[in-house]
């Protein structure tokens, strides 16, 4: 089992563009996988084995899920990103947010273990990404938001000089440089079309 996984995931925009976006932690992955305000497209978890392939998918466990334990994870995941949004935004985390995070968080998790097998229960998952989830949130000065006008993707800045602005520069990252560099051409009057470049005069 995994118990330190790698964070991140694939998400589709609107324009059909797929694009990776690592959120600096699975409490803020599980939670963006559908309890963010969004279109019906934002939901991946419509039934329990859902939830089983996520835990399997993240870390690499067979557990079974019932119709109790998905809604328990719909719920954590729905206060965990209410909470997410709060801190991102400077705001007081919303007591029913935080209070279903620390009831969660203080229940067994999953034990590191040396060479025994650590007892594994949807459970147990929960607690271990509420956990998870007070860790990230007790650094709320590192939870941003993407800084892109067109974006309200947040994320946990993990970065050594926490300086992150983009959620992923593969797509906002990489819009800002293109639109900066489209500015600073029309405002110098350059381009880099050829068939626009002034012709040079043959004096020979």
């Amino acid at each position: 089992m995994n118990l330190d996984p790698p964070t991140g995931q694939w998400f589709v925009a609107g324009d059909g563009q797929r694009w990776w976006f690592d959120s600096g932690s699975i409490a803020f992955d599980f939670a963006y996988t559908g309890g963010f305000p969004g279109p019906p497209e934002w939901e991946y978890w419509r039934e329990p084995q859902d939830v089983a392939k996520w835990w399997r998918e993240r870390f690499g466990v067979d557990v079974p899920v019932s119709a109790a334990d998905y809604a328990q994870a719909r719920e954590l995941r729905k206060m965990i990103a209410q909470a997410v949004i709060a801190a991102a935004y400077d705001r007081l985390v919303p007591d029913e947010s935080a209070a279903t995070i620390d009831e969660w968080a203080a229940r067994p998790d999953v034990p590191p273990q040396l060479r025994a097998e650590p007892p594994v229960s949807s459970d147990r998952l929960l607690a271990t990404i509420a956990r998870s989830a007070v860790a990230a949130l007790r650094q709320a000065e590192r939870v941003r938001v993407c800084g892109a006008d067109d974006c309200a993707v947040m994320y946990l800045d993990t970065s050594h000089s926490r300086n992150r602005a983009w959620c992923s520069m593969q797509r906002c990252g990489n819009r800002h440089k293109v639109r900066a560099l489209r500015a600073r051409r029309a405002a110098s009057g350059t381009t880099n079309d050829p068939q626009q470049q002034p012709r040079q005069e043959n004096n020979s």
